[in-house]
C-alpha cells in the first residue's frame, strides 16, 4: 500500500511531466536556436561535421542531443528531457527525505515550476534548460556517498561545459566545497584527481570525433574562439544597465517572487542558526554565478535573452533546499512555515504554467512555420541545396521540414546586424553567392529588409545587386516585408 511520502513523490514527478506536455514536438514553439541545433545534427547524420560543414559557436553537446530528436519526429529527443527533469525532481526530493525535511516536494516543485515558466524558457531543448537540469542532478550526487560520486561529478560539469561553456560557473562553489569538505576520508587529491577522471569520459569522445574527420581547428575556432571573441568582448554595457534588464527579466518572466523569498530565506539563514554555513554560502555563491552569463559582453544590445536566467530554476531550488535541510531556527523547522514560503514561491509560477497550458497552440500555426513563403514551398518543394534563406533564421525550420541540406555553411546571418566590423571584407558574404551559384540554388528566402532584420549598408546593397541579378520575386499576398526569390541564371 502506497504511503504518504511516497503517494507525495509520486504526484511530483506526475507534475513534472505534466509540465513538460507544452514542450513536446507537436505543440514546442518555433525556435531560432533550437531549429539551428537540429539541422545541424540533421548535417550530421548526413555525414557533415559541425563547424567545419555547418558554422554555429555552441559547444557540441548540443547537437549530439538534438541528433536524437532527428527520431520519432523529435519525440525521442522530447522523452529525453521529460526523464532528466524527473530524474533531477526524483534526487532533490529524495535529498530532502534524506535530511528529514517536513516537506521535501517543496524544492523540486519550485524546480519544475521554474525551469517549465514558458516566459523564461520559451521554447522546450535549449541549452541552458539541460544546464539546469544537470545541476540539480550534479548537486545531488555531490550531497550523496556513493563511490563514484567524484568520477559523476567530473562528467557531469564536463557535459555542461561542452553544452554551455559558461554555465560550468554555477557549479565552482559546489566544487570547492566538496574537494574540501571533511567526513569521508578521502584525500582533497584524490577527489580531484576522480573529478578530472570523470571529465576526461566527456572530452575523449569529442576529441576523437572531431580529431577523426580533421576538424579539431575548426571546433576550436567556432566553439571557444568565437564565443572568448566576438560574443563577449565586441558589445559592452554598464553594469546598472545589466542590473536594470535583470530587474526587468525577473518581473516579467515572473521568478522575481520566488527569487527574493528564497534569496531573503537563505540571507536570513547565514544570519542565524544553520548546521552546514559552507554549503550554505556555496549555494548563495550559485545563484548569481548560474545567471552570470547575461551579464557577460553586451548582449542586452541585442534583446534580454529571457532563457540566460532560466538557470536560476536549479541555483534557487537548490538554495531553498539548503535553508530548509540545515537550519537551526525552531521558525523554520516548523513544517508549516516552510509550506507558507513555499506557497509564496510557488504559487504565481503556477498560475503561469496554468495559464500556458490553457492556451496552447500548435508549432504549424507558428506565423513562420504558416508563412506563404513555406506554403508555396510545400507545394513546390526544394531538393538538397535549392533553398536558402537569408536573413531570419527562424526559417532554418524549412531545411529541417523539408530535410534539405543549405548550400552554405552560414546558415544565419544576424551578426552583419550586431557587429560594426563583421565580414568587413565580405569574404563570407562572397562566400555564400559563390554557393548558391555553384548550386543554381533554386529559392532564396530573403528577409534582408525586414525591420526585425534590418541589414546596414554595403551589405544590404550588395546581397540585393546579386538578387536581382540572377533571381526574379515570386509574388505572394500578404509576405510583410519577406520576399521569396526563385533562380532565373541571368547575368551569368
Amino acid at each position: 500500500m502506497m504511503n504518504r511520502r511516497n503517494y507525495s513523490l509520486f504526484l511530483l514527478l506526475a507534475a513534472s511531466v505534466v509540465m513538460s506536455l507544452p514542450y513536446m514536438p507537436y505543440y514546442n514553439p518555433l525556435s531560432c536556436d533550437t531549429e539551428t541545433y537540429r539541422y545541424i545534427s540533421f548535417v550530421m547524420m548526413k555525414g557533415g561535421v559541425p563547424y567545419r560543414d555547418v558554422f554555429d559557436h555552441k559547444p557540441p553537446m548540443i547537437y549530439a542531443l538534438n541528433y536524437t530528436g532527428l527520431f520519432l519526429g523529435g519525440w525521442l529527443q522530447w522523452l529525453i528531457n521529460t526523464f532528466l527533469a524527473a530524474l533531477a525532481t526524483f534526487l532533490l526530493y529524495r535529498l530532502g527525505r534524506k535530511h528529514r525535511c517536513p516537506y521535501p516536494a517543496i524544492p523540486p516543485l519550485l524546480f519544475n515550476l521554474m525551469l517549465h515558466d514558458f516566459l523564461i524558457i520559451g521554447t522546450g531543448g535549449v541549452t541552458r534548460e539541460y544546464a539546469s537540469m544537470v545541476l540539480v542532478i550534479f548537486f545531488c550526487v555531490m550531497m550523496g556517498e556513493g563511490r563514484w560520486r567524484y568520477y559523476v561529478m567530473g562528467l557531469l560539469a564536463s557535459f555542461t561545459f561542452f553544452l554551455q561553456q559558461e554555465q560550468v560557473l554555477a557549479f565552482l562553489p559546489f566544487l570547492v566545497y566538496s574537494f574540501f569538505r571533511r567526513g569521508d576520508g578521502v584525500l582533497p587529491g584524490r577527489r580531484i584527481m576522480e573529478f578530472v577522471a570523470g571529465g576526461l569520459l566527456v572530452l575523449a569522445p569529442i576529441l576523437l570525433y572531431f580529431g577523426w574527420h580533421h576538424a579539431l581547428a575548426d571546433l576550436w575556432r567556432d566553439a571557444f574562439g568565437f564565443n572568448f571573441g566576438w560574443y563577449t568582448t565586441t558589445l559592452r554595457e554598464t553594469f546598472g544597465e545589466h542590473l536594470k534588464r535583470a530587474k526587468r527579466v525577473l518581473d516579467a518572466g515572473n521568478y522575481e517572487v520566488a527569487v527574493l523569498v528564497v534569496l531573503v530565506l537563505g540571507i536570513v539563514s547565514l544570519l542565524s542558526r544553520h548546521g552546514n554555513k559552507r554549503l550554505l554560502l556555496a549555494s548563495l555563491a550559485a545563484v548569481p554565478l548560474s545567471i552570470i552569463p547575461a551579464f557577460m559582453g553586451g548582449r542586452g544590445v541585442l534583446g534580454d535573452f529571457y532563457d540566460y536566467y532560466l538557470p536560476l530554476s536549479a541555483s534557487v531550488s537548490i538554495l531553498l533546499f539548503t535553508v530548509f535541510a540545515y537550519t537551526e531556527e525552531p521558525f523554520l523547522q516548523a513544517g508549516k512555515l516552510q509550506v507558507l514560503f513555499g506557497i509564496l514561491a510557488c504559487t504565481s509560477l503556477a498560475y503561469t504554467f496554468l495559464q500556458h497550458i490553457t492556451h496552447l497552440s500548435p508549432k504549424r500555426a507558428h506565423p513562420v512555420v504558416d508563412s506563404p513563403e513555406l506554403n508555396y514551398l510545400r507545394a513546390h518543394r526544394p531538393g538538397n541545396y535549392q533553398l536558402y534563406q537569408f536573413g531570419d533564421h527562424r526559417y532554418v525550420c524549412a531545411y529541417n521540414e523539408f530535410r534539405i541540406l543549405a548550400p552554405s555553411r552560414w546558415i544565419y546571418h544576424n551578426f552583419w546586424t550586431v557587429y560594426d566590423n563583421w565580414d568587413r571584407d565580405h569574404a563570407i558574404l562572397r562566400s555564400i553567392e559563390e554557393d548558391l551559384l555553384r548550386h543554381r540554388t533554386t529559392y532564396v528566402i530573403d528577409c534582408s529588409t525586414d525591420p526585425a532584420t534590418q541589414f546596414k549598408e554595403p551589405v544590404l546593397g550588395l546581397w540585393h545587386s546579386f538578387l536581382e541579378k540572377y533571381y526574379e520575386r515570386v509574388p505572394l499576398p500578404d509576405t510583410g516585408g519577406v520576399r521569396l526569390w526563385k533562380w532565373r541564371g541571368r547575368g551569368e
